[in-house]
């Protein structure tokens, strides 16, 4: 069975964002996104397309947030990430870990809180 971990991102302008962090092997890790809330239209249709990836957990997760990061900017320069919701758990890379990685002023959390 793929290992898979599950993050939601919310930015300030309430954007959402599913993530897939998906292990593939011991030196490939691979996330695929899915775009739920782009603000005031809300996604019919959800598809988890390829964004990122990386030799560990950690370097996919850093991949995916310097990719969204510029994605934000190049779309509308008010918005940023906001909240990292870990919705089940924290398998493959831990809520230090990614708070590590990410702005101190991003709440990150897992299984909600």
């Amino acid at each position: 069975m793929l290992p898979i971990q599950e993050i939601k991102i919310i930015t300030k302008n309430k954007r959402e964002f599913f993530v897939h962090l998906e292990k593939w092997a011991e030196d490939r890790f691979d996330v695929k996104l899915a775009v739920i809330n782009l603000g005031d239209k809300p996604s019919n249709h959800i598809v988890f397309i390829p964004f990122s990836k990386g030799k560990n957990a950690n370097d996919a997760f850093r991949n995916l947030i310097e990719g969204l990061k510029e994605m934000l900017l190049k779309d509308d320069s008010t918005d940023f990430i906001n909240e990292i919701n870990n919705v089940c758990g924290d398998e493959l890379i831990d809520k230090e870990s990614q708070e590590k990685i990410i702005d101190s002023s991003v709440t990150v959390k897992k299984n909600g809180r």
